[in-house]
């Protein structure tokens, strides 16, 4: 009886032994993941964050392209300004040929002297 006693003993003993080694590891376990929620937490904080940051570069992106726009249909198309160039260079005293009044006369002069 002594016996039995002392082996279902020593069995109680291995099995409280492998308890308290389960009961440890389940702790450390727990305590992993207590840390990696956290640490997802945190990333997770800081990827909404970027997120955020992302979204307002975005919009300004998004309002400057507008002002742009904008501006751009105020400039000058390229069919416009070679309409004014075209226009310049036909009143251009430089390009063009201006004839002054007494060389007018002096012509009429001329082609009327001729007839005659």
């Amino acid at each position: 009886m002594v016996k039995r006693i002392d082996d279902n003993t020593r069995r109680i003993k291995t099995i409280e032994q492998r308890l308290d080694g389960m009961s440890l590891r389940i702790e450390a376990l727990e305590n992993k993941m207590i840390e990696d929620v956290e640490d997802m937490k945190k990333r997770l904080d800081q990827l909404s964050l970027d997120v955020k940051s992302i979204a307002e570069s975005l919009l300004k992106i998004r309002v400057e392209t507008r002002r742009l726009n904008k501006d751009l249909e105020k400039t000058a198309r390229k069919s416009e300004i070679k309409e004014l160039e075209s226009l310049l260079d036909l009143y251009s005293p430089i390009k063009s040929k201006f004839v002054t009044r007494e060389e007018v006369e002096r012509l009429i002069e001329e082609k009327v002297g001729k007839k005659v």
